[in-house]
């Protein structure tokens, strides 16, 4: 009986029920939207993580193409039997809308003298920075058939170092 009494009441709610229920509908919406939020920064960091992962095959299809025997020179010592890898890399850098490597062994000035404009390869407004490593090969006749290659890329966020790293080899022009 109470509750047919109640539901022919039209008096409405009051000024503190309404509060109450904004309320509580605000702190489900508030953790709802947190939720969204961690979202879509995971999400924009995998993009960017794509990106650079991106960057790094580039790099790698770079290094295939450059010629085989200069490469493997500058990153092992074969001459002297040495199958170790030296403590070598490059820098890969656009340089008048071309990817061009540079030694690590160069100086700043040395590099700016033979490419003026040489930037970080930069997408969506956010430059990648990139190194070309080889590693150590445990038998040196395989030197005359790969180059077991390592590209490193990072990138800065927010002040926040992110990196990414490919590997491949490099195969000789004599098997291609």
């Amino acid at each position: 009986m109470k509750l047919v009494i109640y539901l022919k009441n039209n008096r409405g709610f009051t000024l503190i029920e309404l509060l109450v229920s904004i309320t509580i509908f605000g702190i489900v919406l508030l953790s709802f939207m947190n939720f969204f939020l961690q979202s879509s920064t995971y999400t924009n960091l995998n993009q960017k993580k794509t990106v650079g992962v991106n960057v790094a095959r580039n790099a790698l299809m770079y290094m295939e193409n450059q010629d085989f025997l200069e490469t493997r020179d500058f990153f092992y010592d074969v001459n002297s039997g040495n199958q170790d890898a030296n403590d070598h890399f490059l820098h890969l850098f656009i340089c008048n809308d071309e990817y061009s490597t540079y030694s690590d062994k160069l100086s700043e000035t040395e590099i700016n003298q033979s490419c003026p404009d040489k930037k970080n390869i930069n997408i969506n407004g956010l430059e990648y920075e990139t190194t070309i490593y080889s590693e150590q090969v445990i038998n040196q006749n395989e030197l005359n058939y790969y180059i077991p290659i390592t590209i490193k890329v990072r990138w800065n966020i927010n002040d926040k170092e992110h990196s990414t790293t490919v590997d491949g080899k490099v195969k000789s022009e004599d098997i291609r």
